[in-house]
């Protein structure tokens, strides 16, 4: 009988999760209808603000929990698992309605984050070892109000960098 749980037991799950939503076909997802001009660099640019913004706020709403080092770093590395994966089953679901494909990604996307949010504040050694853990529920909740942070940041940093470049170019 095994009574001492090792960290491979708790790893091996987010392995197989990870392999199992980071599908191949997430390299042919492109949900941004790309202009006659490619603005591929401007985009990726304006998506790592996005997600920028969505660690400060995950980093934020868990300040006063216990964090791994570098939980920031930590919380960048994440999303170049859910970022491929949303864009896989967004191409996964073209057929559907755009609104309902993205409702569903991005719901997802807060589920998995969450769970890996928790993860790595109860497994990786803690920055400060003396304040509380989270809880599945605050980690969660991080990961909405991330998720929405960043959705909401897009558009506005997307109308800048509009108004920036015809600004620029006349």
């Amino acid at each position: 009988m095994k009574t001492k749980s090792d960290i491979t037991d708790y790893i091996r799950p987010l392995v197989i999760l990870a392999a199992v939503i980071f599908p191949i076909v997430s390299a042919q997802a492109n949900p941004i209808e790309v202009p006659e001009k490619s603005i591929i660099p401007e985009i990726s640019f304006l998506i790592g603000l996005a997600i920028l913004i969505e660690v400060i706020c995950v980093w934020f709403m868990l300040r006063r929990s216990r964090r791994p080092r570098f939980f920031i770093l930590w919380l960048v590395g994440m999303h170049l698992i859910t970022y491929p994966s949303f864009m896989g089953l967004l191409w996964l679901l073209q057929a559907m309605r755009p609104a309902f494909a993205v409702a569903i990604g991005e719901g997802l996307v807060v589920v998995v984050e969450g769970l890996l949010i928790y993860a790595m504040c109860w497994l990786i050694a803690p920055a400060n070892p003396t304040l509380p853990r989270p809880t599945m529920t605050k980690c969660w909740l991080a990961s909405l109000i991330g998720n929405i942070c960043s959705a909401v940041a897009f558009p506005i940093l997307f109308t800048v960098f509009k108004i920036v470049e015809r600004s620029g170019s006349g």
